[in-house]
């Protein structure tokens, strides 16, 4: 999988910007608000349809435009495909070789992205809501039917809470109504908590291995999805649905299901949150990024894209150097970065370097010198 080229109009602080990239490493360099993370951020949209930043849409357009545009000429599964973004106060709209796209689980997924962000070092600080999101996120992207599912258990879940504040506020019992929400909710629930589990045993297994090599063979790490439940059958959650009603009723919202699951991060079977240092923490989370590329490529068939926005900045030399090892020659690579003069790996020497100054390219090079 690979992205070739993209075209950007209105976007940002890009009135408009059109680049080609190499098929493996690519190196936005420039300084802090020039738009090396604008750029980062447009691939992501053309891949998820939506920002890792902000939701407002208007954010995204260019000072005083109407809309903008993210272009992006793309390989998926050794066919070429033109994928389009359209951003305006309406609204997105996405499009497939000039097809428009009406539903986004028809449309994610034909590129696929990895993404790491300095925030992802508080996935073991962190609220459970990060694991989850990176879950969700990432079985979206390889499962459209996840994808649906998903997005209907956050409906139905919406739609119950709205409804046990009703109650509450009525002070009434619980109801037919209810239960059938509740039904709804359990049924989804059995296949969601099945495709989590199996994912995150899939993440355990190569996590492991990657954490083995970057921490130089010195702990385990270990990865178990923590669910509330241990009955994950329909007529055990449906029962413990049923024997809370008046709980839910009593706070107004659903205190139980996959919404309140999490992850459960171990070093030799001991919490990491609490007894990993900082260098062990930094260590896990570049594990299980790079063991979310593998995942990918084992469930597709080949590599997503990495999208690195200033970590290197953040990693010390031996962590560099090892990230660095696990992409060469694999992964289709784009790096933001002000400064590159202290990482010495041949990764770096033979990427293309992309300038980037106030919303345009000002040069693009091979080798050191820029």
């Amino acid at each position: 999988m690979k992205i070739y080229s993209i075209e950007l109009k209105n976007f940002r602080n890009y009135a408009h910007c059109s680049v080609e990239f190499d098929p493996f490493i690519n190196i936005l360099i420039g300084q802090n608000a020039q738009g090396k993370t604008n750029l980062l951020e447009a691939i992501y949209i053309l891949s998820m349809s939506k920002s890792f930043k902000t939701k407002i849409i208007d954010e995204l357009i260019y000072f005083d435009e109407d809309f903008a545009k993210i272009h992006g000429k793309i390989m998926n599964n050794q066919k070429n495909l033109d994928l389009e973004i359209v951003l305006s106060k309406l609204g997105k709209k996405a499009f497939i070789n000039h097809n428009e796209i009406k539903k986004t689980s028809d449309y994610v997924g034909y590129l696929n992205v990895v993404l790491f962000v300095p925030e992802d070092l508080m996935l073991i600080k962190g609220s459970p809501k990060l694991r989850r999101r990176l879950i969700d996120m990432e079985l979206s992207k390889i499962s459209p039917i996840y994808m649906y599912e998903f997005n209907k258990y956050q409906k139905l879940l919406k739609e119950r809470n709205k409804y046990l504040k009703l109650l509450n506020e009525k002070h009434l019992k619980a109801d037919d109504y209810l239960e059938v929400l509740s039904e709804q909710m359990a049924q989804l629930q059995v296949q969601l908590l099945k495709k989590r589990i199996e994912f995150v045993a899939l993440l355990n297994d190569i996590a492991m291995k990657m954490y083995d090599y970057i921490a130089g063979h010195k702990e385990i790490l270990t990865i178990q999805y923590k669910t509330y439940y241990k009955d994950m059958s329909y007529e055990g959650i449906l029962k413990d649905y049923q024997k809370h009603y008046q709980k839910d009723i009593d706070l107004k919202k659903t205190n139980h299901g996959i919404h309140k699951d999490d992850l459960w991060i171990c070093l030799n079977d001991q919490d990491a949150l609490t007894y990993a240092s900082q260098g062990q923490q930094r260590s896990i989370v570049l594990a299980m990024k790079i063991a979310l590329l593998e995942l990918v490529k084992k469930e597709i068939g080949e590599y997503p894209i990495l999208l690195l926005d200033d970590v290197l900045s953040e990693l010390d030399d031996v962590r560099k150097t090892k990230l660095l090892n696990l992409i060469d020659g694999k992964v289709q690579t784009f790096i933001t970065s002000t400064n590159i003069d202290g990482i010495h790996h041949q990764v770096i020497d033979k990427a293309k370097k992309i300038v980037i100054e106030n919303g345009c390219v000002k040069g693009e090079s091979y080798g050191r010198k820029q």
